[in-house]
């Protein structure tokens, strides 16, 4: 997989991406096979966006360990389709060393708000005090929650330059839980992070003219069933995999 491509957009700052930075916004996922991400859509939109760059990486590796209810009430309310759900998620930012506590809400109007506090813990456990502020924004009791995987993935974060429309880019995806791993293999995913309503972007053009097509992917619970983990729902999800899995040439 060729990287040079990423020297050929305009670096950017943490600090500079200003409103493009949204809390609150639509998401909107493509999933693709790497070798088209960067041999066709990248080198087509990088006079259009800004990359952002810390530290002088543009690459960057994340580390995230999800946790859930004994009775697995998030993973359970995403499969069985319902709108107002959420994920907390413990997630290191590897190459900074820096590391959060975060609860992505989805709420029944498709908009998703992020709230998160930076935090020095084990990455495996949820301390006591953490308690308050996951009590304040989940509908479970904090103290029950037990992590149920880990992934692991390489991002690129992309900025329109009219900071009208966010992406990030995750590629060489795995995940991890006590039995074992899965690595996917030539697999990547753009997300798109957007108001609500916008027109197309140049990215999202570009998407079009290569076939790539929108797909909904949760790095959790895909990653759940990839690594076969028993007593969950799984049809729903085996489906997606399957016509990911056609449609990418066994990329997953």
């Amino acid at each position: 997989m060729d990287k040079n491509i990423l020297d050929k957009f305009t670096g950017i700052g943490l600090g500079d991406i200003g409103k493009a930075n949204f809390m609150n916004r639509i998401d909107t996922k493509f999933p693709l096979r790497s070798e088209i991400l960067f041999t066709k859509i990248l080198p087509e939109i990088s006079d259009e966006y800004y990359i952002v760059e810390i530290e002088g990486l543009r690459y960057m590796e994340y580390k995230t360990v999800y946790f859930d209810t004994p009775d697995n009430m998030f993973y359970t309310t995403h499969h069985n389709g319902k709108k107002d759900r959420y994920k907390v998620r413990k997630r290191m930012y590897v190459d900074t060393k820096t590391s959060f506590l975060e609860i992505k809400h989805k709420n029944n109007k498709g908009k998703t708000k992020k709230k998160r506090i930076e935090i020095q813990s084990d990455l495996f456990q949820i301390f006591p005090d953490e308690y308050d502020f996951l009590s304040k924004h989940i509908p479970c009791d904090p103290q029950t929650l037990k992590p149920t995987i880990e992934n692991h993935f390489h991002r690129i974060t992309l900025v329109r330059k009219d900071m009208g429309e966010r992406c990030t880019i995750d590629c060489e995806l795995g995940f991890r839980d006590s039995s074992g791993g899965h690595e996917t293999d030539h697999f990547a995913m753009v997300e798109l992070k957007h108001e609500a309503g916008a027109p197309k972007s140049p990215l999202q053009k570009v998407l079009a003219k290569y076939g790539v097509k929108q797909s909904g992917f949760s790095k959790y619970c895909i990653g759940r069933v990839l690594n076969d983990q028993p007593g969950i729902k799984k049809n729903l999800f085996k489906v997606k995999i399957h016509m990911l899995q056609k449609r990418l040439r066994n990329a997953l």
